[in-house]
């Protein structure tokens, strides 16, 4: 924590824009579902229909996104764009009143808006480099500003509507976007971009292996944490008949361990490997979700819970850096690759969940979610010699 204390002036701020703008996106994102059905009375299948048509815009946005970046696009003229969007789309939901209107006007600018996280990410690992600052620490600083802001979002957002209903929860937004603009202003330099010319090459580039491989892990273990996400409170609550507070607990003790770990997942890296580091949290989530699976006391599930923050928080501080180390040239895809897998992961889980349960049990579910952890560990262990590129002196 003294380390990023002392950071300079502007690497702090770039965390305080990340934090942001992770603050902002939390405060809506996990509200839209509860929005469809209870603010606008769609049925619940329809809150497919708006996923459906959010996540597919979000991948191909932060994959363009990205593109710009490694073509030394400004990153404030590229940034603007989710911040508008994001301020856009959060003035609208208050006036917002039939789902037509939320697929018509929202999901395009809930896309944009989703693209600020990889964005940034980017303009931090760009300045780090330019700066000669650890990379590595940098990007975990980063991944630790997102778990503190989606420790507070949703949890403010809900309470705002539970209080004073979905306009003013809205309104809180729209007040986090005000904050997010003027800190870009502020934060971002008018004409900073990548230092690298991106190298030419003649027809179509080759196809990226490792990155591809890199994103595939990343897959798996997002894939597990969203199947446990979405069947937990179900599992605990209904099949386990444990008290109705134990979800909330177990995702606060999980939050508050990831944090904590986040800060020496990239220490322990320097040790051992980041990818020693990714099997190792690997294995403790493949164990972690067939230990809850057997959970009968609410003591068991906090125990628990301290494994799974752990394992989560080993993944969260490496897995960026791990990603664009096999694109050291074009950070900004390598990025765009890491958000898309975060993206799509939670959006195979989420839509996952419901089949397993609804043919087997919650239960099942948790047993899937390891298996998906395995799957991750197994694609580690089957690419072994595929290395990380080493950028050749002025390329």
């Amino acid at each position: 924590m003294l380390s990023l204390l002392q950071l300079p002036r502007q690497a702090l701020l770039i965390l305080l824009l990340q934090f942001t703008n992770s603050l902002g996106v939390s405060a809506l994102v996990p509200l839209m579902s509860f929005f469809i059905v209870e603010g606008l009375g769609a049925e619940p299948w329809q809150v497919g229909l708006y996923s459906g048509l959010v996540m597919p815009l979000t991948l191909a946005v932060n994959r363009w996104a990205g593109e710009r970046l490694d073509n030394r696009f400004p990153v404030k003229s590229l940034l603007v764009v989710s911040v508008v969007a994001y301020i856009t789309l959060a003035a609208l939901l208050t006036q917002i009143s039939s789902l037509v209107m939320l697929l018509v006007l929202i999901a395009p600018l809930m896309s944009l808006s989703n693209m600020g996280a990889g964005v940034v990410f980017t303009f931090g690992r760009l300045f780090a480099e330019q700066e000669g600052m650890d990379v590595a620490r940098v990007n975990s600083w980063l991944r630790m500003m997102v778990s503190l802001a989606w420790m507070i979002g949703p949890a403010v957002s809900f309470s705002v509507v539970a209080a004073f209903g979905f306009a003013a929860a809205f309104l809180c937004a729209f007040a986090i976007g005000i904050v997010y603009l003027m800190l870009w202003y502020i934060v971002v330099p008018a004409d900073f971009r990548s230092a690298r010319e991106r190298s030419k090459t003649n027809g179509k580039a080759p196809i990226n292996w490792g990155l591809q491989i890199a994103g595939l892990t990343c897959l798996g273990f997002v894939i597990t944490n969203s199947l446990f996400v979405s069947a937990m409170p179900l599992f605990f609550v209904q099949e386990t008949h444990l008290p109705g507070a134990t979800p909330g607990l177990a995702l606060s003790v999980k939050c508050l361990l990831e944090v904590f770990v986040i800060f020496g997942s990239v220490r322990l890296a320097e040790r051992i490997g980041i990818r020693q580091v990714l099997m190792l949290a690997a294995c403790l989530a493949a164990v972690s979700m067939v230990l809850f699976a057997q959970v009968t006391e609410l003591w068991q599930v906090l125990a628990i819970a301290v494994l799974e923050g752990t394992y989560y928080g080993l993944f969260a501080g490496v897995a960026i850096s791990f990603v664009q180390s096999f694109a050291p040239d074009r950070p900004g895809r390598a990025t765009a690759v890491y958000m898309n897998s975060l993206f799509l992961g939670g959006m195979i889980g989420s839509i996952s969940m419901g089949f397993i349960a609804s043919a087997a049990s919650f239960q099942t579910v948790l047993y899937t979610a390891a298996l998906s952890a395995t799957a991750a560990l197994a694609v580690l262990l089957a690419t072994l010699k595929v290395q990380p590129k080493v950028i050749e002196e002025g390329a």
